[in-house]
């Protein structure tokens, strides 16, 4: 037995993210579909256990394309390329597949804006990095390259410049938002995403090693040394003086990196195998570190769709990215195979709402390009990540009540069914950041901010927040009418608790806005709006919509019982957030209720309970969010709330004690429960 010496605290997230785990399947397709060889442009993500087990299977990797031998499959890796390697492959008549991440994507397709809009772009990132090479070539004649703080302080452009940014999706967060603060300093008129360019996994990442390096007296990241995210996911570690290694393998683990060290962190580059990971703990716990402790800092539910023509079957899609088979029965899924099961239906439904965006867009582009605003602004929201609660419910609901991914009509419809909740969640978000003047969604600006500042920048007629606004609301209305398209096919019974999930919420939303404009804190009622906001439209609902698909009426009550309580704990959590939540890992201001006069639950409570909190609310017309949030700490509302949550979530999980579900789904459904009420986001 090795003697014991310290343990080891595990991040997560870690390793492989959406755009990694599609651009993989991407080549296992394409050799499957094609046969080897494929060739491959540049490594297909960076990683070289990865390119080599690919190698393996008869995939052969090359600097160009222009190396491919005429006509054969050339897939592009997930860096993204130039309009010129484009045009290589064309005049090679290559069979092309395109494996760029969709984030990279959104990135060249802004940078193509910028330059249309005829501004010069600043792109932020490494210059022999694959996706700035690729980024660059979108615009060569426009773009200048910066890679630090010390060349922002630096560049020159002619006075009178119009100037936007880009930044590499790879970055670290921080690094990226000194750059932008110092170019934002210098061009007072310069545009751009900034940090919203990040890739929510790199984000995710830098978050945890944060997490558990302030843990830690040595950390080590698990990627390559070419992996842009796992170098920065060390220098994150060590920007907080935490010492850490980049480590390619398990054969590399120096042990005298260990010389003193009680507790190692160790996370894993967003290109980096799981397995390799398994390697080094292992190592780890044969030096002496056997106890290995888990940071949870995010749960990530993204998912990113292969091109079409390489989609899995209906029987293989139900494994997800992996290719897993579903574990169907006749009458349910076995409990090891429920996570994947639900994500490769999560992929239909995604697929769905991008197929859909995809064809009205074409359709009305095709007239007039401006006619694509809103449909752009759903896309932007959708594509954006977010929890996707409300479809994996849907699908949570259909799978417990024992329908099967089988390719069935029952499968089609809980799929319909699952966009069209992800669409009606997008209208009211989008409607719900007029009313609420909010500035930012998921990390980035909201709809109607956006193109308020788009109207701001062109000069336009009349005022930039109505026409903000007036696109953000018919983009709401279109998101409604889409998620009514997709639930066109549903049967009778379904169709009956989709409308009146649809009713509820929206008149839930009505006595939401009434009870902040009348300052009135009731409990009851500020409760009420959270069960329909919330205990039902975001969990009881979706959950019977489900069942319903599934033939399983009997389920609704056990479902309302624990919807309500989960969805009560949701809506509670989510107030504790917006009071006192980190607003860069929330994605969005903090204090925004208070800020915008909403009576939500926790400030009526609150009110109710503590004389002070009460007398600052009374006083409408001034209310003051930072003396609200200090008056609220200080009445003692926030652990009493912690405790209600408690309980809620203790009552959810006993509503299914009984409830006849297939293999596996109590305990699954229980876990769900606990992550709605017990996140950071």
């Amino acid at each position: 037995m090795p003697t014991p010496r310290g343990r080891v605290l595990l991040a997560a997230p870690r390793g492989f993210c959406a755009g990694v785990d599609r651009a993989i399947e991407i080549v296992e397709r394409a050799l499957e579909i094609h046969g080897a060889p494929v060739y491959v442009r540049k490594q297909i993500v960076h990683n070289e256990h990865v390119v080599r087990d690919l190698e393996e299977r008869g995939a052969i990797f090359v600097d160009s394309e222009t190396e491919v031998p005429e006509g054969a499959v050339c897939i592009f890796s997930a860096h993204g390329v130039s309009p010129q390697v484009r045009s290589n492959a064309a005049g090679r008549q290559l069979n092309v597949i395109d494996a760029t991440c969709p984030l990279v994507s959104k990135v060249h397709q802004e940078a193509i804006r910028f330059a249309r809009d005829e501004r010069t772009l600043l792109l932020i990132g490494h210059a022999d990095h694959e996706e700035i090479e690729g980024t660059y070539g979108e615009a060569p004649d426009r773009t200048v390259i910066v890679e630090d703080a010390d060349q922002a302080r630096r560049v020159e452009l002619p006075e009178g410049t119009q100037a936007a940014f880009l930044t590499q999706t790879t970055l670290s967060v921080d690094d990226t938002s000194e750059i932008v603060n110092i170019l934002r300093e210098r061009f007072p008129g310069i545009v751009g995403a900034g940090s919203e360019d990040i890739c929510y996994a790199s984000q995710n990442r830098q978050n945890a090693i944060k997490a558990i390096a302030v843990e830690s007296d040595f950390v080590l990241v698990i990627g390559s040394t070419n992996s842009s995210n796992s170098v920065r996911m060390v220098e994150v570690a060590e920007a907080l003086g935490t010492p850490g290694r980049l480590l390619p393998s398990v054969e590399q683990l120096d042990p005298g990196w260990l010389e003193g060290v009680e507790t190692v962190g160790v996370s894993s580059g967003a290109s980096a195998p799981e397995e390799l990971v398994e390697q080094v703990v292992a190592r780890l716990a044969e030096l002496g570190y056997g106890e290995v402790d888990s940071v949870v800092t995010a749960e990530e539910n993204v998912v990113f769709r292969p091109p079409a023509g390489l989609e899995r079957s209906k029987g293989e899609r139900s494994g997800g990215a992996s290719g897993g088979t579903s574990g169907a029965t006749s009458g349910g899924t076995s409990g090891r195979d429920l996570s994947g099961t639900t994500k490769g239906l999560l992929t239909r439904v995604t697929a769905r709402i991008e197929d859909l965006l995809a064809a009205e867009r074409k359709q009305w582009g095709d007239v007039d390009s401006r006619m694509t605003q809103p449909i752009d602004a759903i896309a932007q929201l959708v594509s954006a990540g977010g929890k996707r609660l409300r479809p994996t419910f849907c699908i949570s609901g259909y799978l417990a009540a024992g329908g099967g991914a089988d390719g069935s009509e029952a499968e089609d419809a809980v799929v319909s069914a699952g966009a069209a909740l992800e669409l009606l969640h997008a209208f009211a978000l989008i409607h719900d950041d007029v009313m609420d003047n909010s500035p930012t969604r998921r990390g980035r600006p909201t709809a109607h901010m956006q193109h308020a500042g788009i109207h701001a920048e062109q000069g336009w007629a009349g005022e930039s927040r109505r026409y903000g606004e007036g696109v953000a609301v018919i983009a709401g209305d279109l998101a409604f009418g889409y998620a009514h398209t997709v639930t066109e096919d549903l049967p009778g019974p379904a169709r009956k608790v989709w409308n009146h999930l649809g009713t509820e919420m929206i008149v839930g939303q009505q006595l939401d806005m009434a009870l902040a404009a009348e300052l009135a804190p009731d409990p009851d009622m500020a409760r009420y709006v959270a069960v329909c906001k919330s205990g039902q439209y975001t969990i009881h609902r979706p959950l019977a919509l489900g069942a319903t698909i599934a033939g399983r009426d009997d389920l609704h009550a056990a479902f309302e019982t624990y919807g309500v309580a989960a969805g009560e704990a949701f809506q509670l959590r989510d107030d504790l957030l917006d009071a006192f939540g980190d607003p860069e890992v929330t994605g969005k201001p903090a204090g925004l209720d208070l800020s915008e006069h909403k009576m939500n639950l926790l400030l009526a409570l609150a009110a109710t309970k503590d004389p002070e909190v009460a007398r600052l609310v009374a006083d409408g017309q001034n209310w003051d969010a930072e003396r609200l949030r200090a008056a609220m700490l200080a009445s003692g509302v926030r652990e009493e709330v912690e405790k209600r949550i408690d309980e809620l979530v203790e009552t959810a999980h006993k509503a299914l004690e009984k409830a006849p579900l297939a293999p596996g789904w109590r305990e699954r459904l229980g876990e769900m429960a606990m992550q709605v009420a017990y996140r950071d986001r």
